[in-house]
């Protein structure tokens, strides 16, 4: 099976997956929607932070109608709900990040994409930032946080003075363990494995580990392209590596 053929075979069964959303609590805010569409009349080099900001702060109770098909595969070859701004003075079905993110994208491992239909999306949002909300209230967290700030995967060789324990539901919900899970095994891991580790080499900062390491793939290559993919299963601040089963043999757990 292919790096991404699970997500593309989800893709063309998504739209009998999805529930109609027609109960109250998809009608959205209205004001929030207005602002949105205000927002996206600006042209995209005079979007600057504020802008940003108010896109973000808005977009997560705003009414958006849903594009068909409802589910796209972007140009990384991860799928993504595309939503669109409703039409002027036309009825539509009413979908609501906030709620989408309990019904669907978090068990289904989808992220959303917003008015790509010029080729140009005013935002895409991985399903990674669809958990950061769902743990946190905002799709980034900028400030400190006990993750390290590594930004490139790693390979932990050697001994090392660490703290090992499991990450909690605050880190890794049960449906993300479960998509993340899904896709790992979709590549070729049979048994994906987590661990949580606290690493004196980095002033204790935290890092979440998987039984990943290059032996395990056809290439070097394969593995980073496997690496890079799994951050975008988790919120951005979240640092991550790859290593051996056998050094945490015992503190390693099936995802």
């Amino acid at each position: 099976m292919g790096l991404f053929d699970l997500f593309r075979k989800k893709e063309q069964t998504a739209e009998t997956a999805q529930p109609e959303p027609d109960t109250n609590k998809y009608f959205g805010d209205l004001e929030k929607t207005s602002v949105i569409y205000s927002l996206i009349m600006v042209p995209p080099e005079e979007r600057d932070e504020q802008w940003q900001q108010s896109f973000l702060e808005n977009i997560v109770q705003a009414s958006f109608r849903c594009g068909n098909p409802q589910v796209i595969t972007g140009p990384d070859g991860f799928p993504y709900v595309q939503l669109l701004m409703p039409l002027p003075n036309e009825s539509f079905q009413c979908y609501v990040i906030e709620n989408m993110k309990d019904d669907f994208l978090l068990e289904s491992g989808y992220g959303v994409v917003i008015n790509p239909e010029s080729g140009q999306p005013d935002w895409v949002l991985t399903y990674g930032d669809i958990m950061n909300l769902d743990l946190s209230g905002s799709f980034y967290t900028t400030g400190e946080t006990p993750f390290s700030t590594l930004k490139e995967d790693e390979i932990i060789e050697g001994e090392e003075d660490v703290l090992v324990g499991q990450p909690s539901e605050l880190i890794l919900s049960n449906r993300n363990r479960a998509v993340l899970r899904e896709f790992l095994q979709s590549v070729g891991v049979k048994t994906p494995k987590v661990v949580l580790i606290s690493r004196s080499s980095k002033n204790g900062s935290q890092e979440l580990v998987f039984n990943l390491t290059p032996e395990d793939f056809e290439s070097e290559e394969a593995f980073r392209q496997v690496m890079q993919s799994v951050g975008w299963f988790l919120p951005r601040h979240y640092s991550f590596v790859g290593m051996k089963e056998d050094s945490f043999k015992a503190s390693f757990m099936p995802l």
